[in-house]
């Protein structure tokens, strides 16, 4: 009985966990950094290099505040109640955001906005670290990376659903495109839909992510809860004791290095896309599509090579594709866009690895009481690394170069800058040690064999046609 109420108990955490999600990608894929809409918004706010480096730094910064989602839940019992109060809160700050340009001048709207998407992402950064915890208790490590995969799955296919739907409806506002609807209608919107009123898109975009964002909290409400045992400690010993653990430091310095890395011109992927290479953003959803695609078809090989052969071998393996697509962008320009297609298939598979990875990781080296509080200082670390190289870029923004023959823009020397940079993770990955991790080397072999086993099939298969035609 006990076995089957644990497997009725997992089976409703997962569907609940599920659901909630997708809600809940609606409101991030429409309203939190990261979103083409948020990008295209702040742009026509006027944000200049400055702001969107601050924008991409917002991000980040959130995440060193994810150890008050320690403090914030360590002496009670429960954690769903207060991590309901904050999704609830910092989604309904996205009915704010459209509005602004009505509220403020342009130079101040950009401001407010930013510091509105702020306060909304610190919220969210809090409730993951105690989310975390919540769901590491429910969901047993033996299946939790293929958990994540699926989780992921259904995530990408709301997120692309979604970024069609109202990319195509804010493309009819937009004066330098040729939206998809418009192609389709042929004629240009007048009145309220005529392109000097793009607020209107945007006050629709983030009034649906709000709404979403509220129907997910109520799913979130229903997901089942162990309770937890509540700390008593001092809250500065909580936060200095995983410090003390070697192997967790080492994986600190891992991290720093590789959100370092990744800060690099991180700011500019999707303006490079609006503004040098003019694509709209449906176009920039199509690019997408393909990336969406070929992480949903990786998610599976990867859950089962995180739980085969354990973290740190499928990031040394997510590293080498991660050094390889910036490089890509090279060569890009407005007259042969279309090679970012390619481009997004195996960025697509590096990013559905790192991302199951990044949740992994740290829940396979922390002893089992202290996943939260392990997890929330891993955040901070790594939020601050990457605001470091995000601002920079913003900042000292290089100017456009002649390179090895290449008439290189400001945005693409970054892009070159930080896939270079990307490889060297490698160095302090090798410090860490994973319990029940196995080597790289096993996982190279493994997919030799499996490589192997795959061409010999289909020579078999070409050979019997070859038979059986003469």
């Amino acid at each position: 009985m006990a076995d089957r109420g644990k497997s009725s108990e997992l089976r409703h955490t997962v569907v609940f966990s599920i659901t909630e999600g997708v809600y809940t990608q609606v409101y991030i894929a429409l309203a939190t950094v990261g979103s083409a809409f948020v990008t295209r918004y702040a742009l026509l706010l006027g944000a200049m290099p400055f702001h969107l480096g601050l924008l991409a730094a917002i991000g980040q910064l959130a995440l060193v505040f994810q150890p008050l989602g320690i403090v914030i839940t360590r002496r009670g019992t429960s954690r769903k109640r207060i991590i309901v109060k904050l999704a609830t809160f910092g989604r309904a700050l996205a009915l704010l955001y459209g509005i602004l340009p009505f509220l403020f001048p342009r130079y101040t709207a950009i401001w407010v906005f930013l510091l509105l998407l702020s306060i909304a992402t610190s919220m969210h950064a809090m409730g993951t670290n105690a989310w975390i915890a919540w769901i590491s208790d429910m969901i047993p490590e033996r299946i939790r990376g293929r958990f994540f995969s699926w989780r992921s799955r259904y995530f990408m296919i709301v997120g692309l659903f979604i970024g069609y739907v109202f990319g195509a409806i804010v493309d009819i506002f937009d004066p330098k495109t040729e939206g998809f609807i418009e192609k389709v209608i042929s004629v240009r919107p007048t009145g309220i839909l005529a392109p000097e009123h793009m607020n209107v898109a945007f006050i629709l975009v983030f009034t649906a992510a709000a709404v979403f964002g509220y129907l997910g909290v109520q799913f979130l409400k229903r997901q089942p809860e162990r309770p937890k045992r509540a700390d008593d400690e001092r809250v500065s010993a909580s936060l200095v004791t995983p410090l003390r653990d070697l192997n967790f430091r080492k994986f600190l310095i891992y991290n720093f290095w590789w959100m370092l890395a990744l800060g690099i011109g991180s700011p500019f992927w999707q303006p490079f896309m609006i503004q040098k290479l003019q694509m709209s953003l449906v176009n920039i959803q199509v690019y997408g599509t393909i990336s969406a695609v070929a992480s949903i078809l990786a998610l599976r090989p990867w859950g089962m090579v995180i739980d085969r052969f354990g973290n740190k071998a499928a990031m040394r393996l997510a590293i080498v594709l991660g050094g390889i697509n910036p490089l890509v962008w090279l060569f890009v320009n407005t007259g042969n866009s279309w090679i970012l297609n390619i481009e997004a298939i195996t960025s697509g598979i590096m990013w559905s690895g790192t991302n199951i990875v990044a949740m992994n990781f740290v829940l396979s080296i922390a002893p089992r009481d202290g996943r939260q509080v392990y997890s929330g200082i891993l955040g901070a670390v790594s939020g601050t690394a990457m605001v470091i190289t995000m601002l920079l870029s913003g900042i000292l923004l290089p100017r456009a170069r002649d390179i090895l023959g290449m008439h290189l823009q400001p945005e693409q020397i970054l892009f070159g800058l930080t896939g270079l940079l990307r490889w060297t993770a490698h160095i302090p990955l090798s410090w860490v040690k994973e319990p029940k991790g196995r080597p790289f080397g096993a996982l190279l072999y493994y997919i030799r064999q499996s490589a192997k086993v795959r061409i010999g099939q289909f020579i078999g298969v070409i050979a019997r046609n070859g038979q059986n035609d003469r």
